[in-house]
């Protein structure tokens, strides 16, 4: 009897446990079938001033948005009084931020000492991993850098709007940088914009010192940080192995979930390219769809896939979520949180993110759990449960430490 009852129980966990999904033929990927204009991105949009040569330039090309466009920027501004979680400290304290961004000049000790080391090392792919994340990054990997996934024209500042990018590099190094947990956990308050403030200026430093060392080491390279991209990021994340895109369209990253901001640096310089990674995240959001049914603007689409040049992808209204932005103030971040695979970076939920790519079943265990632990609806500041807390490590995250003026809070004052 007991042998029987232990023979069922393993015939049980073989069956739960069996990786099903690893020995089916995935479709292969297609990349997009033409470039972006960066004049049309929402923010290059939001930057036009009424009057200006771009503005008329722009809206005589594109007239179909011009009374959206200036539908939503006659809304109240971010960082400015009246919107819903406007809070003068911490709101103020992200402008600063992104203001500092601007201002970030490399450290020449550091460059010269990673400089040093490239003159000293034959394996110039470990070494940039290396740096990058001593500098702060929790991940990074390498890309070829196609043609598709490169701007066409500069959109965001006037100083350069309409310019045509000419970028040659065959490589870019794609690196994340973690968004706090608990601070993401109270989105779509002020404490996330602050949040993501404060890790895209630290993408910027780590963009700008890894460009500033590249070239001094002898080697071309270009830094594409917030406001100042002339790639797209998210699918060259995918391609540097680092993730890949969810229903929320944004990256959802091994270990961190969509809790991460995504810098990188493109180079000439020679360096083995990474692969994809399989999370199972397209199968999981697929039944899932937490961001959707949460997201406040209802921008993200519950339903099926569509194609959008040539890449069959979820959808977002970004009008619709760019509105909610100026409606509370932040920019929001609930379909950041919410997504299941952005719980903290522990033991458990990591042994969940292994089970999930394996088969449906187990897919639908864990999206059971999910719901019955932490909720199916989002609550700004939800408490994670005592025995989770306890039994799984949630404990505050951890960034490598930095230079005195690297120092995350150093512009805040």
């Amino acid at each position: 009897m007991l042998i029987t009852l232990l023979l069922g129980c393993a015939l049980f966990l073989i069956v739960l446990f069996f990786p099903v999904d690893l020995f089916r033929k995935r479709a292969v990927r297609s990349g997009p079938d033409s470039q972006v204009d960066e004049r049309d991105v929402m923010f290059a949009r939001m930057s036009r001033v009424e009057g200006t040569p771009e503005y008329d330039e722009y809206y005589e090309r594109r007239p179909e948005l011009k009374k959206e466009d200036d539908r939503i920027r006659a809304m109240i501004p971010l960082y400015l009084p009246g919107s819903r979680y406007y809070h003068p400290e911490i709101t103020g304290e992200a402008e600063r931020y992104f203001e500092s961004i601007y201002d970030i000049e490399p450290d020449p000790a550091i460059i010269k000492e990673w400089q040093e080391r490239f003159q000293e090392t034959v394996d110039h792919s470990g070494l940039v991993r290396e740096m990058v994340r001593a500098l702060g990054a929790v991940a990074v990997g390498f890309a070829p850098l196609p043609h598709e996934y490169i701007y066409t024209h500069k959109g965001r500042f006037a100083e350069d709007y309409g310019h045509e990018i000419r970028l040659d590099h065959p490589t870019a190094i794609v690196f994340l940088i973690e968004m706090d947990f608990g601070q993401m956990q109270r989105a779509p308050h002020a404490e996330a914009i602050r949040e993501s403030a404060r890790q895209y200026y630290r993408a910027a430093v780590i963009a700008r010192t890894v460009e500033a060392t590249l070239k001094a080491a002898g080697y071309g390279a270009k830094a594409h940080y917030d406001a100042h991209y002339d790639v797209i990021l998210p699918p060259l994340a995918i391609e540097a192995g680092l993730g890949e895109i969810g229903r929320n369209n944004i990256l959802i990253a091994d270990r961190f979930g969509s809790r991460v901001r995504i810098g990188a640096v493109t180079t000439d310089l020679r360096l083995k390219h990474d692969g994809h990674i399989r999370l199972g995240a397209d199968e999981f959001c697929s039944i899932c769809r937490k961001c959707a049914e949460n997201c406040p603007s209802r921008a993200l689409s519950a339903g099926e896939k569509e194609w959008v040049r040539g890449v069959e992808k979820w959808t977002t209204d970004t009008e619709k979520c760019y509105s909610y932005w100026r409606q509370v103030g932040s920019d929001c971040g609930i379909c950041m949180a919410v997504c299941p695979f952005s719980h903290r970076n522990n033991w458990l939920h990591n042994l969940v993110r292994m089970m999930i790519p394996l088969n449906p079943w187990l897919r639908r265990i864990a999206l059971i759990f999910d719901d019955l632990i932490y909720g199916r609806k989002w609550r700004p500041g939800r408490a994670i449960p005592k025995l989770i807390q306890s039994f799984a490590g949630h404990q505050a995250s951890v960034h490598p430490e930095w230079p005195d003026e690297y120092r995350a809070g150093s512009v805040s004052g």
